[in-house]
C-alpha cells in the first residue's frame, strides 16, 4: 500500500509539472518478472521484490479541475467578434476604432482566408501602430479548421497580461467567409478562456449594396450561408454604405435584416463610421447582466401568462408592424434595442419617438407585431408566472436541443427562470447547440416568481415550443 500511495503521489506531481494535473488511483500492482500474480497491497515489500526490481501498476486516472480565477463578468477582459462579408467594411471599422479611442488598449486577432493576408499589407502600418498585439491566422478560416489557433491566440493574450501588458480589450477580425457561432461556441465551452475573458458581441458590418444577394446566395447541401449567419447570430449591425444605395433599396434592407434577426440594434453608417461608445459594453452575452434587461422585447411575439398582453416595437416607424411602438433601445445596457425610427430616436440614450401603430392581441394573451395566419415565426418570447418543476424543465431542455426540423430552428435561448424550491433566479443562454446556466441574484421576499424565455430562430413552430413550455410549470 505505501508503494501504491508512493507512486500515486509521483506520477501526480510529474503530470502537474507537464500542465496535465492527474488524480490517480492505483488498484493493481506486480513485479514484472512475475505477470501472473496481482500483489497483496497488505503483504511487505521484501517478500515479493529484490532491490532493483520493477513493477506494473493499473489503476483510475481523472483530469484534474484548475482552480480558475473567480472575476465578476464585468470584470473580464471584453471580447468583441467582427463579422461581415467581403467588402463590408469591416478592416475600415476597425481602423476607425483604433484611432477614435485612445482610452483602451485593444488587442487585435486577425483572420484572412488563404495564405496571404491582403487586408494586413494594406494596413500594417495603422494597425500595428495603433493595436497593442497583432496575432495574424494565415491557414484558412478561424472560425472552423483552425479553432486550436484562436484558442493559442487568446491564451497568448493573457499571458502578456500576466507579465504586465495592459491590455483592456480584444477584437477578433474574421475573415468575410467566417460563420461567428464557432467562435461563439469556443467562448461558451473552454472554461480557460471563460475564467478571464468574456464575450462581449458579435457585430456584423453590412454593406447595403450587395447584402440582398449574398442573403440570396445558393449554398452546397450542409454547407451554411456565412452572411446569412453573420446577420442572425449578431448583437449590432451597421448597415454601412448607405451613401451607395436609393431610399428604397436601404429601407428593403433594413426590413429584411429585420426579418432576419429581430432584436439586433440596426446603426446607419456610411464608411463604418458610428458612435464608438455603441460598439462597447454590450454584454450581449452575459447571463449576469439577463436579469437586468427586458430580455421579452427581443421577440416579434409575446406571450405573458394569465390573459394579460403586451407589445413591443422596434422604433422602425413602419405602422405595418402592427405593434404600440415604444422605440426601446440599448438603454437597458445590453445593446438589444432598436431605436431605428426614422432618424426621431437617439442611438446613444436608446429611445425613439417613432411612429404609433397598433398591435393585435388574442384572449389568450398572444401578441403579435405583424398579423400572422399561422405561428411559424423568427423569434417569440413568453413570459409567465408561477414555478418549474425541475425534473420537467430537465426533460423538456433535452428535447428542445434535439427539435425536429420541421418545428423549425433555434438559433439562441435566453431565459430567467423561477424553479421550485430554488431561491435564485436562474439564467440559461444557449447558441445552437451549446448552452450555459448560472445563477442570478435571489428572488426578492416579496416579488413575483415570473419566468421569461426567448427564443430566435428561424420558422419556429411557436405553438410546438409555447405548449412544452407551459407543461413544465407547478399546476
Amino acid at each position: 500500500m505505501d508503494l501504491m500511495e508512493k507512486t500515486e503521489a509521483l506520477v501526480e506531481r510529474v503530470a502537474d509539472e507537464r500542465g496535465y494535473p492527474l488524480q490517480i488511483q492505483i488498484q493493481v500492482l506486480w513485479n514484472l518478472k512475475q505477470q501472473n500474480k496481482a500483489l497483496s497491497p497488505g503483504d511487505q515489500l521484501g517478500k515479493h521484490f529484490a532491490s532493483g526490481d520493477t513493477f506494473g501498476i493499473y489503476g483510475d486516472a481523472m483530469p484534474v479541475q484548475r482552480e480558475l480565477p473567480k472575476i465578476p463578468e464585468e470584470d473580464k477582459l471584453p471580447v468583441t467578434i467582427l463579422t461581415g462579408f467581403l467588402g463590408s467594411g469591416k478592416t475600415t471599422l476597425l481602423n476607425y476604432i483604433l484611432q477614435e479611442q485612445r482610452d483602451m488598449k485593444i488587442a487585435v486577432i486577425e483572420n484572412e482566408f488563404g495564405e496571404v493576408s491582403i487586408d494586413d499589407a494594406l494596413l500594417n502600418q495603422n494597425k500595428l501602430a495603433l493595436a497593442e498585439k497583432i496575432i495574424v491566422m494565415d491557414n484558412g478560416c478561424m472560425c472552423c479548421t483552425v479553432r486550436g489557433d484562436l484558442l493559442s491566440g487568446l491564451r497568448q493574450i493573457l499571458d502578456e497580461r500576466k507579465k504586465g501588458a495592459s491590455i483592456d480589450a480584444i477584437i477578433i477580425e474574421t475573415t468575410g467567409m467566417a460563420d461567428p457561432v464557432p467562435i461563439v461556441r469556443t467562448f461558451m465551452t473552454s472554461r480557460e478562456i471563460a475564467a478571464e475573458m468574456r464575450l462581449d458581441g458579435v457585430v456584423t458590418v453590412v454593406d447595403s449594396k450587395n447584402i440582398l444577394g449574398r442573403l440570396d446566395d445558393k449554398v452546397e447541401e450542409g454547407k451554411v450561408n456565412e452572411a446569412y449567419q453573420q446577420v442572425a447570430f449578431c448583437d449590432k449591425m451597421l448597415l454601412n454604405k448607405l451613401d451607395l444605395v436609393t431610399p428604397e433599396v436601404a429601407i428593403s434592407v433594413k426590413d429584411r435584416l429585420r426579418s432576419i434577426n429581430s432584436f439586433a440594434k440596426i446603426l446607419p453608417a456610411v464608411k463604418s463610421r458610428v458612435k464608438v461608445s455603441e460598439l462597447t459594453n454590450l454584454r450581449a452575452h452575459d447571463m449576469s447582466n439577463f436579469v437586468n434587461e427586458e430580455i421579452e422585447k427581443e421577440a416579434e411575439q409575446v406571450e405573458i401568462g394569465h390573459g394579460q398582453s403586451s407589445s413591443h416595437g422596434h422604433g422602425d416607424g413602419h405602422p405595418s408592424d402592427c405593434a404600440e411602438d415604444h422605440g426601446h433601445g440599448s438603454g437597458h445596457g445590453g445593446g438589444h434595442g432598436h431605436s431605428e425610427g426614422h432618424g426621431h430616436g437617439d442611438h446613444s440614450s436608446g429611445h425613439a419617438t417613432g411612429h404609433t401603430a397598433h398591435g393585435h392581441a388574442d384572449g389568450d394573451g398572444h401578441v403579435s407585431k405583424k398579423s400572422r395566419h399561422d405561428s411559424r415565426v423568427n423569434s417569440f418570447a413568453i413570459v409567465r408566472e408561477g414555478e418549474i418543476i425541475p425534473d420537467r424543465l430537465s426533460k423538456w431542455m433535452q428535447a428542445i436541443g434535439q427539435l425536429p426540423e420541421e418545428k423549425g430552428i433555434i438559433f439562441r435561448i435566453k431565459g430567467i427562470l423561477a424553479v421550485k424550491g430554488h431561491p435564485y433566479k436562474h439564467v440559461f443562454h444557449a447558441v445552437m447547440d451549446v448552452s450555459d446556466e448560472d445563477d442570478a441574484g435571489p428572488w426578492g421576499e416579496n416579488e413575483k416568481k415570473v419566468s421569461k424565455m426567448v427564443f430566435i430562430g428561424k420558422g419556429l413552430d411557436q405553438k410546438f415550443i409555447r405548449d412544452g413550455f407551459n407543461s413544465i410549470f407547478e399546476k
